[in-house]
């Protein structure tokens, strides 16, 4: 690692992406420190609490990449984990409606899912506001589902290309078409996986898939092999 933070012999595309994870954690803290700030008299102290978890969460994020370690994927309660991301969500404004129950515990890296959600909800913001954006999730055959679902224009392809390729993105956005990228590789990564299918009744709906857990132990889990998948 070189004295700027970034990596010494790193691609162009490696350190857009590690720009692109950098920018976003900080405006996860931002979003979240600015709903501390103007709403804290609206919200109830659990919320003031999950927003203060998030951003420890994002520093912690923004430390392990500027000096990273070896990543563990532990148990942990999914609608825990979300919490923060959805209430960053609504803070800026977008209307969530969260049906994901306690309980459901997955094997993972807490941290990344958040950040996974995190940028799947702004992702609706861009693409579907103000239509609500509905989360829910389901566990099954070992694996539990978090979908994202939004009202926006749905899934667009180019080139025939799938969008979860570094760099592409659809023709309404003005982003760099990394975040929802560098989200599928996080997923893989950890055993898991992000698709994307057309909603029913328009939109798009994202899947988020973690090996399912019913302990609290901490485990070391193999790769997956990503699945191709089309985003708008």
């Amino acid at each position: 690692m070189d004295g700027t933070g970034g990596c010494r012999g790193a691609g162009t595309d490696e350190l857009l992406e590690r720009n692109h994870e950098l920018r976003a954690s900080l405006c996860g803290i931002e979003a979240a420190a600015m709903a501390l700030n103007e709403q804290r008299d609206r919200l109830s102290s659990a919320d003031v609490d999950q927003l203060a978890l998030a951003i420890a969460s994002e520093a912690r994020r923004l430390r392990l990449m500027l000096a990273p370690q070896a990543k563990q994927c532990t148990a942990f309660d999914l609608a825990e984990a979300i919490r923060p991301a959805i209430l960053m969500a609504r803070s800026l404004g977008v209307v969530v409606r969260d049906a994901v129950p306690t309980g459901m515990r997955v094997q993972g890296r807490r941290d990344e899912v958040t950040q996974v959600v995190v940028a799947l909800l702004d992702n609706a913001r861009l693409h579907a506001a103000p239509s609500p954006v509905d989360v829910r999730a389901t566990s099954r055959a070992g694996t539990t589902t978090l979908f994202v679902e939004d009202r926006g224009p749905g899934i667009t392809r180019i080139g025939g290309q799938p969008m979860f390729k570094r760099g592409r993105r659809g023709a309404q956005s003005s982003g760099s078409g990394l975040g929802l990228f560098t989200a599928r590789r996080v997923m893989v990564d950890q055993a898991g996986s992000l698709t994307v299918d057309q909603r029913p009744g328009g939109g798009a709906s994202f899947a988020l898939g973690l090996p399912s857990s019913t302990s609290g132990s901490s485990a070391r889990l193999p790769r997956v092999a990503s699945q191709p998948a089309a985003v708008r």
